[in-house]
């Protein structure tokens, strides 16, 4: 494919390399580029341990953007003052060799916590790098950023919103597989579009978004020093621009959240040794809160993780952890279904064990419970729990 990805949308190019981060011959080092400046938005983790090139980003998410320069391999954070000045030479050195203000360029680490960040490396890789970029490159891009993921996630879509040279579309790339417990952020996720977009629009609806997509998906309940999610909108469409509260602003909106979702679906299947995807739908929420508190409980309990990684209906496990959330639940008329088999109405239900078994050995296992208390709802992801997980965190 020549476009797709992070360069589906117009005016996009990507590449990606191996610089020497990581042992091997792995890609570790990536590069997204506009022709056009971008109005960017972006949500960061909460976590108070901070990587240096996410504090970087910070600092200029609000100026206009041309570039985003991603490493894996090296976390660049807790390694020491001096990193934070070799941050600033990479952005310095890129937008000098791209022709564009350091201000512009956005940085990103993915990683070990810790070790120096190799910035040398970086640097001598920055001519190839560039010498590389090209809409085609969008996959190189995509694994350049994985660390423990088994494969790159890519997605892209079309919005339905005509612009003057063409139809908006969006893009985006992501990594994670390990240290997923969003709160207010993600891994890593760089998210592209054509679109001609207000700001605070682009924001809102890149807030909403994560909201729902990113923010709930768990695989080990640990909040990384250098989640963010970046969304760059470039014009190139040439498109009325939009604003929030249009017709135009919903299409935009649930066009981006459904390429979050999709996204995050393949971080939660891709969890570290992970076999299946576990999606748990929560329904009758007195509110929305008391659904997503609910449906991330169960996604994120190691106990309901081990049991699907067992085929083992054990939904004791379920009510467990749905009864541990900070939300109003009536244990009395609460109902719990898995794999589409009710298993619980406020009282154990008589069903087919043999049957639910085999179904838990599919790839995706779907928890159901309705609250039974209002209207709202909510939907979560994860994976299940292996010996495997173990094995790639102790390593």
């Amino acid at each position: 494919m020549e476009k797709g990805g992070i360069t589906y949308p117009e005016g996009f190019s990507a590449s990606g390399l191996h610089c020497g981060i990581k042992s091997g011959k792995g890609r570790d080092l990536s590069l997204i580029f506009s022709e056009a400046p971008c109005t960017a938005a972006g949500t960061f983790t909460t976590n108070k341990f901070r990587s240096y090139s996410l504090l970087w980003t910070l600092r200029n998410i609000g100026n206009p953007v041309h570039a985003v320069l991603v490493n894996s391999g090296n976390a660049n954070t807790c390694n020491g003052a001096e990193n934070c000045r070799h941050t600033s030479i990479l952005a310095e050195e890129l937008s000098a060799s791209l022709g564009i203000k350091p201000g512009s360029v956005l940085i990103a680490s993915t990683g070990i916590i810790g070790r120096p960040l190799p910035y040398k490396k970086i640097l001598s890789a920055i001519p190839a790098l560039k010498k590389k970029l090209h809409s085609k490159n969008h996959a190189e891009a995509a694994i350049g950023i994985m660390t423990t993921d088994t494969f790159p996630k890519e997605i892209q879509a079309e919005t339905g919103i005509k612009g003057r040279h063409k139809e908006v579309c969006i893009g985006g790339m992501t990594k994670g597989a390990g240290m997923i417990n969003p709160c207010m952020a993600t891994m890593l996720g760089f998210i592209t579009t054509d679109a001609v977009i207000e700001k605070m629009a682009l924001r809102s609806a890149l807030k909403e978004a994560v909201e729902d997509s990113f923010n709930m998906i768990t695989v080990d309940n640990d909040t990384s020093t250098n989640d963010m999610v970046v969304c760059l909108a470039n014009g190139m469409a040439g498109n009325r621009k939009i604003r929030s509260g249009t017709e135009d602003y919903e299409k935009f909106s649930a066009s981006l959240k459904s390429a979050c979702i999709n996204l995050a679906k393949m971080i939660a299947s891709d969890g570290e040794g992970a076999g299946k995807l576990i999606e748990v739908r929560v329904k009758g929420g007195w509110c929305g809160k008391d659904c997503r508190r609910v449906a991330k409980k169960i996604a994120g309990s190691s106990l309901v993780k081990s049991t699907v990684y067992g085929c083992w209906p054990n939904w004791g496990r379920v009510l467990a952890a749905a009864g541990s959330a900070s939300a109003r639940i009536d244990a009395g008329s609460i109902e719990v279904s898995m794999c589409g088999i009710k298993v619980y109405n406020g009282n154990p239900v008589k069903y087919d064990e043999a049957k639910l078994r085999r179904l838990m050995k599919g790839k995706k296992i779907v928890i159901g419970v309705d609250l039974k208390k209002g209207k709202f709802s909510a939907t979560a992801w994860g994976c299940d729990l292996t010996e495997e997980y173990v094995k790639i965190n102790k390593e």
